[in-house]
């Protein structure tokens, strides 16, 4: 068992803070003192697996493991005096017996999959003061008995598939300001179920379409969409689409598995367009990308065969030759 992980950059931070460990823990032992009041996560006290990085201004911990169940988990603010920042990917993944989470005020990311299968998963705590908070891809997806969260204005993104398939929550507070959500971040939920009801457009945050619940093959996306987020995937009677000029971004799996999409009208607006947006749009002939797109995820156009057509000289062109994408000079 490892009992805290540190980079070749941190050695000697390690070294120094395990020196200290061993002393303060030989001292408490001639002294009789507790060892949970000499450290906190010491030798017999210790709850997670982590690693300490050092960047140039400041170093953070990683908590990569969960090493002992609890019920109500509650991620400290430091470990040593060093602020906790991130939780790694699957780290507390499938821990049926947690029911609350808590996290410290210095958390910045919630890794992949990091509570995901957490069935026993109630309630989470977003109390934070770090900024910036980002909520990692299917982070919690799974957790079966989670009813409520509420994310505050300081997160700046949820990714694709977090709360998929959490199918007790049915409250969700998202702040007007949240502009990234990813694909599919709350299918599968009675929460979009119920915001669907008698909705053809169900936009969320600053603009977000999550949901498209409309039976038309044709359509036209409100003015006040600025993100597509996953809102088509799996329609299989759309055949076309357009964008107004407000929508900055085709997010990931956007219009994955829509068979009969044909044409997809751009605006000038679009920059980005997330992974696997279009895959397995088999009748997608071609698409325009016009002048400020400059991001294209994975897998974007991946078994869907569709001409990419780029002005010479923009940003589009640039990025698609450099990632290797194949497209035509209009």
């Amino acid at each position: 068992m490892k009992y805290g992980n540190f980079n070749s950059l941190n050695f000697r931070k390690g070294i120094k803070i395990w020196l200290l460990a061993a002393a303060v823990f030989a001292i408490c032992c001639v002294a009789g003192c507790s060892s949970q009041l000499a450290m906190p996560y010491d030798l017999n006290n210790l709850l997670y697996e982590y690693d300490i990085v050092s960047g140039s201004d400041d170093s953070y911990v990683i908590i990569t493991k969960h090493i002992v169940s609890q019920s109500d988990v509650k991620i400290p603010d430091t470990i040593y005096d060093i602020p906790v920042k991130e939780i790694s990917e699957s780290a507390f993944a499938n821990d049926v017996s947690i029911k609350s989470v808590t996290f410290g005020k210095n958390i910045k990311l919630i890794g992949a999959n990091s509570f995901g299968g957490c069935t026993g998963l109630k309630s989470i705590d977003f109390s934070v003061s770090a900024s910036d908070i980002q909520i990692g891809e299917y982070a919690f997806t799974g957790c079966t008995a989670l009813e409520e969260a509420v994310i505050g204005e300081n997160v700046a993104s949820v990714g694709r598939g977090a709360f998929y398939g959490c199918e007790s929550l049915e409250n969700v507070t998202i702040p007007e300001s949240l502009s990234d959500i990813g694909g599919r971040a709350f299918a599968e939920t009675p929460w979009l179920k119920a915001k669907s009801k008698g909705s053809e457009f169900v936009t969320v945050g600053d603009g977000v379409l999550v949901a498209y619940n409309g039976g038309k093959s044709d359509v036209k996306l409100p003015e006040k969409v600025k993100k597509i987020s996953g809102a088509f995937a799996g329609n299989t009677k759309l055949k076309s689409v357009k964008l107004t000029s407000n929508v900055r971004s085709i997010g990931d799996m956007s219009f994955m598995g829509c068979k009969s999409l044909e044409t997809v009208t751009v605006s000038d607006g679009l920059e980005d367009i997330g992974k696997d947006a279009f895959y397995g749009c088999v009748n997608l002939k071609w698409l325009i990308l016009k002048d400020k797109v400059s991001s294209i995820g994975d897998d974007a156009f991946g078994y869907c065969g569709a001409a990419i057509y780029v002005n010479e000289g923009s940003e589009a062109e640039k990025y698609c030759t450099e990632n290797g994408i194949e497209h035509c000079i209009m």
